[in-house]
């Protein structure tokens, strides 16, 4: 008799009720609400700082390769990856210089695009690299993401006349340059 009380109390409190499982739902769902602006606002800020890192060292691998060389190297807009372009809005762009070990034919040293909703801008289609690493004048770059998370929403990449890439958070106000 105790064994079959036992028995029929275990087969009665197995598993869930469906009000309970309805309240935890309600409860993940409250956090979920809370959670998602600011994972969303992490993701866009790695997203910046990886892209303005990744031109960051395209423009310090021109730099080197013109040294290296003793040629002029150029960075510039690109659409196809293997030209220059003109413009200032930089979707893609590549480094390219003459290769003295090829005769001096023309090679693209490295090709690369923004990624997702990134955008790259700046005043000028090319920045040349002579062969002491300078350049003839200051350049900035602006990685952006037209977004208000995170609120500093701009890189801001100064190339000095030395060649040195100097970079500077800008908080755009949720708007890129044009």
């Amino acid at each position: 008799m105790l064994q079959q009380s036992f028995q029929s109390r275990a087969r009665q409190s197995q598993g869930f009720t469906l009000v309970e499982l309805m309240a935890v739902m309600v409860v993940i769902g409250v956090l979920a609400t809370f959670a998602v602006p600011g994972i969303t606002g992490m993701v866009n800020n790695s997203r910046l700082s990886g892209q303005a890192s990744e031109l960051a060292a395209t423009l310090q691998l021109a730099r080197s390769e013109a040294v290296r060389r003793n040629v002029p190297v150029e960075v510039c807009v690109s659409s196809n990856g293997t030209s220059c372009g003109s413009g200032t809005s930089w979707a893609g762009w590549i480094v390219h210089g003459p290769d003295p070990g090829n005769g001096g034919a023309d090679e693209v040293i490295r090709a690369d695009t923004a990624n997702g909703s990134v955008q790259v801008t700046s005043t000028v289609a090319k920045l040349v690299f002579k062969p002491s690493g300078q350049l003839d004048a200051q350049q900035t770059l602006t990685v952006c993401i037209p977004t208000t998370q995170p609120n500093i929403n701009q890189r801001v990449l100064t190339v000095m006349i030395s060649g040195a890439v100097v970079s500077k958070n800008n908080d755009g106000g949720g708007a890129c340059p044009t």
